[in-house]
């Protein structure tokens, strides 16, 4: 089986979260069974998702980040490995029932859309230094495409407490409070991230001077928009829904902007 056939099985188990999530949200008592499912279909997804990740490495001989499809998938494997770390620990099991269909349309997106074309890796005189950047300002995204979904739910429970008509969905979403300090903590987190990435880039620029200045101005303009975020909240006392609407739509932002980044580096890459 190809690497990408290890990707489309990971998508099967996304799809099928997303399947036992219609379920649970039409319930009105929890479900364990139905968790525990979720769960492991999550988990399934993950680990092929992995495999495909680690043939791919494999096969190039590098970190697999070398063109818009394999960056994509990266950042959605980050948001998944992410879920699965803080979800236990904030007891939010329903996180990864948003979780799921984010991944999967973005998986789709990178399949069905965007270049996969294998690329030789350029000359690097100290590669760990040179390409150590690239996963982590990805994992970064991860972080902030977790706190989206986590905003989601936030808008999601707010609608329902304002308008008195509770789902079944509402009983099985952690307080709303909870939501709030999450969002807070993953957009933290992914900041914390993309700094250091960021450092690492231009560690990299010295060495070697092939950014690209697309690429260069995407990476600035995140920094900047999710520094924003954390200012506000931390001087204006900007919370609640509006940082959580804020934070869908910088990783939407964010996201759109670094697939049409993509696509300029790989236009000024074949320009001869």
């Amino acid at each position: 089986m190809s690497d990408r056939g290890y990707l489309w099985l990971a998508l099967v188990f996304y799809a099928a979260s997303c399947v036992l999530t219609v379920f649970r949200l039409r319930k009105s008592r929890l479900l364990p069974a139905l968790q525990h499912l979720n769960s492991i279909a999550v988990i399934g997804g993950l680990t092929l998702h992995t495999v495909f990740l680690l043939l791919r490495g494999h096969h190039i001989g590098r970190c697999p980040l070398t063109n818009p499809f394999e960056t994509t998938v990266f950042l959605a494997w980050g948001a998944v490995l992410f879920y699965l770390l803080i979800g236990p620990s904030y007891r939010v099991s329903f996180l990864g029932a948003f979780t799921a269909p984010l991944v999967l349309v973005i998986s789709l997106v990178a399949l069905l859309g965007l270049d996969d074309t294998r690329r030789p890796p350029p000359v690097q005189p100290i590669p760990w230094v040179v390409e150590s950047h690239k996963p982590i300002s990805l994992l970064a995204c991860g972080a902030f495409g977790l706190a989206c979904v986590v905003g989601g739910m936030y808008l999601m429970q707010e609608r329902q407490l304002k308008t008195r008509r509770l789902t079944p969905a509402f009983l099985q979403m952690p307080p709303i409070e909870q939501l709030d300090v999450i969002n807070f903590r993953l957009i933290v987190l992914g900041f914390g991230m993309l700094t250091v990435g960021m450092v690492g880039g231009m560690i990299s620029y010295r060495i070697v001077g092939h950014w690209t200045t697309p690429k260069i101005v995407w990476a600035v303009a995140a920094w900047l928009i999710y520094a924003l975020l954390l200012v506000a909240r931390r001087m204006w006392s900007l919370r609640g829904r509006k940082i959580a609407l804020l934070s869908m739509m910088s990783f939407a932002f964010v996201l759109v902007t670094f697939w049409g980044v993509s696509l300029l580096s790989s236009l000024h890459r074949g320009t001869p």
